[in-house]
């Protein structure tokens, strides 16, 4: 059987006579597993033996199905339509697909509008210039090295897919589907720029006729780079540091229905999605207005931006989603009040603790509780006359914190209406992708980290489908 597979695959152009004959393999492969029940073989064994055996008459008829595309298709420029001036006619290419490589011949020519020599048939079947591998074996490939460093990757692929790819052939085909995750991103991020544009990423959102408040959170995590690839000892020399830590800039962005519950009585979170960029504050506040418009954000019934007391966050807040409440998270505001009360009565004394709790219950239950601690604060800078000259410096600092952030403490209200006072939504996005850009001896360089934070978010925003049709659900 496996010699019938060699023959097909060995000739140069298809035709359904060399499609291998399906009773054969069948009774071949009757027979292959029932020597291997013979011998006693377990599940696994008898899952491999069959997977390799489909593999040997896939790949066939693969070649055979994606040579009818080539041989169906149309020397037109796939970027402007224009008819190509054919250069030549069955120039042979060899894809690396999941069931093995497979010869392909196409055509190709000249554009003489976009100056360009192409294969439409190579754009059609979804193949890259630069990449021997096929789309599945591309988003194989992403995929596993979206989840394990490359040099760790390539056993895991071969368990599961039975795939032999390299540590640098993983890496390389990753990053290539990382730069194309950036170019869409870039692609969504100048459709801001015009009120067409902004409708059209509005368009995606599909929200639903139920109302909701959009939540925006906002935070920042480091990423370990190395900035000059390769002059490390030089570097060191000179008395500098050749690994430095920069910030990613990142946002979370979910719909809470107004309307419905979980079991435990907390709002509905929908269409959740993410932003991270390395590229600083201003690409952040760019990605995360093309993203909440995708979320929803015109569609919201009201917009909530959640975060610390950050004053980057506020001023980008501020600029992109005015019209949004704005809301310190409690969790952060009730840490400046233990600092306060440590500070003033000792750490974690009966006194502190019992200062803290009522100042924190202030906060929560009470209209203009921010206010109320500012005037607390200002009592005691004004009434103690035993003050510390370090405590003294600790309330006049909580005292601007907390009368810059008091508009963004209305904790009564939200509460009231079923919002989140914390940023634990936040949180976890940043500890989620910390747990692959962050790891123990791992660097990365800037180009690298930004399109690999690309690719994460293309796929934690359910947007795989752009770079692999082939992965769109059913619906």
């Amino acid at each position: 059987m496996s010699d019938m597979v060699d023959n097909i695959a060995d000739k140069v152009k298809p035709s359904e006579a060399d499609l291998p004959d399906a009773n054969a393999w069948m009774d071949l492969l009757r027979a292959k597993v029932e020597s291997a029940a013979m011998n006693k073989s377990d599940m696994g064994a008898l899952e491999k033996l069959i997977e390799e055996s489909v593999k040997e008459l896939a790949r066939p008829i693969l070649r055979y199905g994606a040579q009818l595309v080539a041989d169906q298709q149309e020397m037109r420029c796939p970027h402007c339509d224009s008819e190509l001036l054919v250069e030549e006619h069955e120039r042979e290419r060899t894809v690396n697909t999941v069931f093995g490589d497979v010869p392909i011949k196409r055509s190709y020519g000249l554009c003489k509008r976009c100056n360009e020599r192409l294969y439409p048939a190579d754009h059609t079947l979804g193949l890259q210039v630069r990449s021997p591998a096929s789309p599945r074996v591309q988003e194989i490939s992403s995929l596993a090295v979206l989840r394990t460093p490359a040099g760790r990757a390539p056993e895991d692929v071969r368990r599961m897919t039975g795939l032999d790819i390299g540590p640098s052939t993983l890496h390389r085909e990753a990053r290539r589907q990382g730069d194309r995750a950036l170019r869409l991103r870039e692609a969504d991020v100048a459709l801001t720029d015009t009120l067409e544009g902004v409708k059209k990423l509005s368009k995606r959102s599909q929200a639903a006729d139920n109302p909701f408040t959009l939540v925006i959170q906002i935070d920042a995590w480091n990423i370990r780079e190395r900035d000059y690839w390769g002059e490390t000892e030089k570097l060191r020399k000179k008395g500098e540091d050749p690994s430095r830590w920069h910030w990613v800039y990142s946002g979370t962005i979910f719909r809470l229905d107004q309307r419905g519950k979980t079991a435990s009585g907390r709002a509905v979170i929908t269409a959740r999605g993410y932003v991270a960029t390395r590229q600083g504050v201003e690409a952040l506040e760019k990605q995360l207005y093309a993203e909440a418009l995708q979320r929803g954000l015109l569609k919201a019934k009201s917009v909530l931006v959640l975060a610390d007391g950050a004053v980057w966050i506020w001023n980008l807040a501020e600029n992109r989603f005015k019209q949004a409440t704005h809301r310190v998270d409690l969790w952060h505001a009730t840490q400046h009040i233990w600092a306060i009360a440590n500070d003033l009565y000792g750490n974690e004394t009966p006194e502190a603790r019992q200062w803290a709790h009522e100042r924190i219950s202030w906060l929560k239950r009470r209209k203009d509780g921010a206010i109320d601690v500012i005037n607390c604060l200002h009592e005691i800078r004004a009434s103690l006359d035993t003050l510390t000259t370090k405590q003294r410096e600790t309330l006049d600092g909580e005292i601007v914190y907390f009368d810059r952030h008091k508009d963004r403490m209305d904790y009564k209200n939200g509460k009231a209406l079923a919002q989140p006072l914390g940023t634990g939504a936040m949180e976890s996005t940043c500890s989620q992708y910390q747990c692959r850009f962050k790891r123990t001896g791992q660097f990365w360089s800037l180009d690298g980290d930004e399109a690999f934070l690309a690719l994460q978010t293309l796929h934690w925003n359910e947007r795989w489908h752009l770079l692999f049709p082939h992965d769109r659900k059913k619906e």
